[in-house]
């Protein structure tokens, strides 16, 4: 018995330590249609890079041809409207972010991309993936899920940002991206939403936001 046992244990010890999966990683999967075996790839091939709060990832006018896995923190696209600046996107973790210019095409870009918190992500140069892309069909598909998953959820925020008011958009933006709404300054989702942050305080006033949600970092 006590053989048997021991036999038992030294078995299980034999067995490998399943990483718990963590939670940026199924938002990725369910996001981007990705499966595990897919982050696993991607993870081995990427470089884990931190940034800092205010840290800017691609300048406009910058030839990027990276991809990121954001792991943690809120980045943003944005450029400039009039002189001031109009956010247009925001990327946080669990999410695939590029300068679509420079991945797809090797041309400059025409937006900033910023870390507006303390974040971390996954870079992988295009280099990198077309030569994992070029080793079997099923990577060749991987990239092309990447590709027309982004190109889906840009497409799909075109088509809220014209068909939405601006209440309608915050309400959605607290729904889907929380970590945005409790996390970032007042004037990024204003700007975000095209108006100014007094009419975003208004907007959250006659939902009782303020005291539903914490406060806004300003």
């Amino acid at each position: 018995m006590e053989k048997d046992t021991a036999k038992t244990m030294e078995q299980s010890a034999k067995q490998p330590v399943k990483r718990p999966m963590e939670r940026w990683m199924e938002k990725l999967m369910k996001k981007h249609a990705l499966n595990p075996q897919d982050i696993e790839t991607l993870l081995s091939v990427g470089e884990r890079r931190q940034f800092a709060a205010g840290t800017t990832i691609v300048r406009m006018g910058e030839v990027d041809e990276h991809i990121y896995l954001l792991t943690s923190g809120v980045w943003r696209e944005y450029c400039f409207r009039d002189g001031e600046e109009a956010t247009i996107w925001f990327s946080v973790a669990g999410e695939i972010t590029f300068s679509p210019w420079g991945y797809v095409a090797g041309q400059p870009s025409p937006l900033f991309l910023e870390s507006i918190t303390d974040s971390e992500a996954i870079a992988i140069a295009r280099s990198t993936l077309n030569e994992l892309f070029a080793t079997s069909l099923n990577m060749a598909n991987l990239g092309r899920k990447i590709i027309e998953n982004f190109t889906i959820l840009y497409e799909r925020w075109h088509i809220q940002m014209w068909q939405q008011n601006a209440l309608d958009h915050y309400l959605r933006l607290m729904e889907e991206y929380p970590e945005v709404v409790q996390n970032i300054p007042l004037k990024y989702v204003a700007s975000y939403l095209g108006i100014t942050v007094q009419s975003l305080s208004r907007i959250r006033a006659s939902i009782g936001s303020a005291e539903e949600t914490p406060p806004f970092r300003r």
